[in-house]
């Protein structure tokens, strides 16, 4: 028993090693997963690690395997996503490892891609490879949340898919007192300089951001992942009904480099600016029509590729992400300082103390600076 109590200990430590180069990939790995890998060699030393690359390719497997060499034969090898089983464009990495002479493997969870679906276990099982799955697959898990949304998986096995939604990410900055600005309809920034580069990672590792017209309006933001040395395209979704968004806002400008979806009820009338600015620039319209609706909207973006979404949220927006019980987690920055009035979090003018409703718990608390972060997910 203390054996097998070790090998699980020692699984974990190289799985949370597997987990940690995959955050290093999140957000950068087009359709295809970000995954970790670590290989461990006979003596039981790190002898390589990788992570799938921009583009999603090479996938993580293949870039240890090439680092491991011959230092691969009789090793371990930890990876977050199940091996893929497939011809593509890569020759599939159960094939590879395989071929370089690992003799255990270490799955976090089992790929939902149907060209998988436990083909890769089954393949390095019918080679003689020991195979480990379901290793901390809870905490590979919040590592993929697009991915997973995008292949419908619960970590129990694959479901039917007919009220498949997005992962949503809410985030929320407030005072001390609850107040999001100094006035109703005025913008600003309540946390500081280093959350506001926490919210420009928060930015890089997902499909999209979603805001409001309102906030659109009011903030005129960006809504791009500024960091020094990253260039990456983000996409910026407007939730704009009757499509009152400014030719001249900043979202606008900036659509020739990050990509603007724009949703609206009913389509602009021939004349309107925005047909002559998609023939320049990557605006997208996504007409609802009589599904205006958040949660047909949720899945219509769904269906467009867009797994992971960061909401920006608006009292207003916040308070429909609420009622509908849609976030799968709760960004909460809080400031230390005071406004004392202002528009608050819940669309008052009153100061108040928030926190998401039952079933969100706090899972992670930690402090940027003066300012205090709460994660809160169900």
């Amino acid at each position: 028993m203390k054996q097998a109590s070790s090998l699980d200990a020692i699984d974990a430590h190289w799985m949370r090693c597997a987990i940690a180069l995959s955050n290093k990939a999140q957000g950068l790995t087009s359709e295809n997963p970000n995954v970790g890998c670590v290989i461990i060699d006979a003596d039981g030393n790190l002898c390589a690690s990788g992570n799938t690359q921009a583009g999603g390719r090479p996938h993580a497997e293949q870039v240890a395997l090439e680092k491991a060499g011959t230092n691969a034969n009789q090793a371990t090898l930890y990876v977050t996503l199940e091996p893929c089983s497939h011809f593509g464009k890569t020759m599939p990495c159960s094939i590879a490892i395989i071929e370089a002479g690992i003799k255990r493997v270490v799955v976090g969870i089992i790929d939902p891609d149907t060209r998988v679906n436990g083909q890769g276990i089954e393949q390095l099982r019918q080679a003689g490879i020991c195979v480990e799955i379901n290793v901390l697959g809870r905490e590979v898990a919040d590592t993929i949340p697009s991915f997973l949304a995008r292949k419908k998986l619960t970590l129990d096995g694959l479901e039917p898919a007919l009220n498949a939604m997005p992962y949503i990410t809410v985030k929320i900055a407030h005072s001390l007192d609850g107040f999001v600005s100094k006035a109703r309809g005025k913008g600003g920034q309540i946390s500081n300089q280093v959350s506001s580069a926490y919210v420009h990672d928060l930015r890089s590792r997902v499909d999209a951001v979603l805001i409001s017209q309102k906030t659109a309006l009011v903030d005129n933001p960006r809504l791009t992942a500024r960091i020094e040395g990253f260039k990456h395209p983000t996409t910026r979704i407007v939730l704009d009904r009757d499509f009152e968004l400014l030719e001249k806002s900043l979202l606008v400008q900036t659509s020739d480099i990050h990509p603007l979806i724009i949703v609206c009820q009913n389509k602009p009338d021939p004349t309107h600016w925005v047909y002559q600015r998609q023939k320049k620039d990557n605006i997208q319209l996504v007409i609802m029509n009589e599904n205006y609706r958040l949660e047909s909207i949720l899945k219509a973006l769904l269906q467009q590729g867009q797994g992971h979404l960061l909401v920006e949220a608006g009292p207003r927006l916040l308070e429909a992400v609420l009622s509908a019980k849609l976030a799968d987690e709760f960004i909460q920055i809080i400031s230390p300082l005071k406004m004392e009035i202002g528009l608050s979090i819940v669309n008052t003018e009153q100061s108040v103390v928030f926190s998401p409703p039952p079933p969100y718990v706090v899972s992670k608390q930690f402090n940027l600076a003066e300012d205090s972060v709460k994660i809160w997910k169900k």
